[in-house]
């Protein structure tokens, strides 16, 4: 089958779509494209990149069941399925003529930003990249486990509650989607599950697979399923792989490297906290309840589970919250700097300079002017009539004072 479908080549059309390249190992029964809705079937409300998921006819049941199960969900860290595009009402699946014959498609969200199984197996840190790592040394940070842990556990709760169980939790299911400034944020990036092929209705119980799980993480009873005695599977199954995939994280390691390990009764994972001390105990016992072989040991609901993951504390996120100190100092530099080369800078409009005028000299000529003496009263002292003369002009003049009168005593004799 993959061979067929490798014959889907970029630039082809699948019914409204273009594909633009095939992305490597995301299914078992199916092939994901990235694809480019052609501009006739454009809408507002539809992107214009998706994923494209194809099928061969003998997998018409299971692509169906696949995006009806989707179409039912509506959860952040659940993947959105869209309708075909081109139909008058919704349609999630319809069948397209290709060079194997006949298949079935349906399209939903292109979730772009990597994978879990990515960043469990890239370097880490700086020595990785110094080094060659060994194995079971890829793990992740405590905030990032614990919080794609809550993440997953909460898409889990969504599905179960529309009675769909997935079957198949694994970190190659498990994407994240690009948001902008997500650094800024938090280190957390958001997780999406995806690939509901070998999903199953839990009103609608039925045994056998239509597909093939990853044997690692599956639970005993889905292993034991095709067998004498098998369990009818349940929302316990989900927890047991998602204790797988939070046992990985933590410690980088497998808690059952083969499927004989897994059916075993008797053998249990070595605990995470032997693996890594700093692993809070709580954490570990979360993990450990998850992983236990009896389903009624387990969390009985991922509801369950999550109050239990949500009293664990939660590292704090230094790392994000040095990043936006630095873009806030970093934006307060550019505005500071912008501000002052806009004030010094500036560019001002040139004017031709006019020649000034010549300064005018005033001249001052001060002229004195005599104002006549205003004439004054004079009374004569012999009594005639008043007469108006000219005020009087002292003028020195020789005339001898008259002579003293000099007192004598009685008697004629001189003082």
């Amino acid at each position: 089958m993959s061979e067929e479908l490798n014959h889907i080549q970029p630039g082809s059309t699948v019914g409204p779509y273009r594909i633009v390249h095939r992305f490597k190992g995301r299914s078992g029964m199916a092939r994901v494209f990235e694809v480019a809705v052609r501009e006739k079937y454009r809408r507002p409300n539809l992107p214009r990149r998706l994923a494209l998921k194809v099928a061969k006819e003998n997998y018409e049941a299971a692509l169906k069941a696949e995006a009806d199960f989707l179409r039912r969900f509506d959860h952040p860290n659940v993947v959105r399925i869209f309708p075909i595009a081109g139909y008058h009402k919704p349609v999630y699946a319809a069948r397209e003529r290709f060079a194997f014959g006949w298949g079935w498609y349906y399209t939903m969200e292109l979730v772009d930003g990597g994978s879990l199984q990515r960043r469990l197996t890239r370097p880490t840190t700086i020595t990785d990249l110094l080094r060659t790592p060994q194995e079971g040394e890829r793990r992740l940070s405590l905030l990032e486990t614990l919080g794609t842990a809550r993440q997953l556990v909460a898409a889990l709760e969504h599905i179960h509650e529309q009675y769909v169980v997935n079957l198949d939790v694994k970190p190659g299911n498990v994407l994240f989607r690009r948001r902008r400034l997500r650094y800024l944020r938090g280190s957390v990036p958001q997780a999406v599950l995806c690939d509901f092929g070998i999903s199953r209705d839990l009103r609608y119980p039925r045994a056998g697979l239509l597909g093939v799980a990853t044997p690692e993480y599956v639970s005993p009873e889905q292993t034991s399923e095709l067998g004498r005695h098998h369990r009818r599977l349940d929302a316990r199954s989900d927890i047991f792989s998602l204790g797988v995939v939070l046992y990985e994280m933590l410690t980088g390691a497998m808690p059952f490297e083969n499927i004989v390990l897994v059916i075993d009764p008797t053998y249990a994972p070595v605990p995470p906290c032997q693996l890594r001390p700093s692993i809070p105990p709580i954490l570990e016992e979360i993990v450990m309840r998850a992983l236990a072989k009896d389903p009624d040991f387990r969390f009985q609901t991922a509801a369950e589970m999550r109050v239990a993951l949500a009293q664990v504390p939660m590292p704090s996120d230094w790392g994000a919250a040095a990043r936006r100190t630095v873009a806030s100092v970093t934006l307060v530099a550019c505005i500071t700097a912008g501000s002052w080369g806009v004030r010094n800078y500036v560019v001002h409009p040139t004017t031709t300079p006019t020649p000034a005028p010549s300064p005018t000299v005033v001249t001052a000529t001060f002229i004195q002017t005599v104002t006549p003496a205003t004439p004054t009263l004079t009374i004569s002292p012999t009594g005639g009539p008043p007469t108006s003369t000219p005020a009087p002009t002292l003028t020195p003049t020789n005339t001898p004072l008259p002579p003293t009168r000099t007192p004598t005593p009685e008697g004629g004799q001189p003082l």
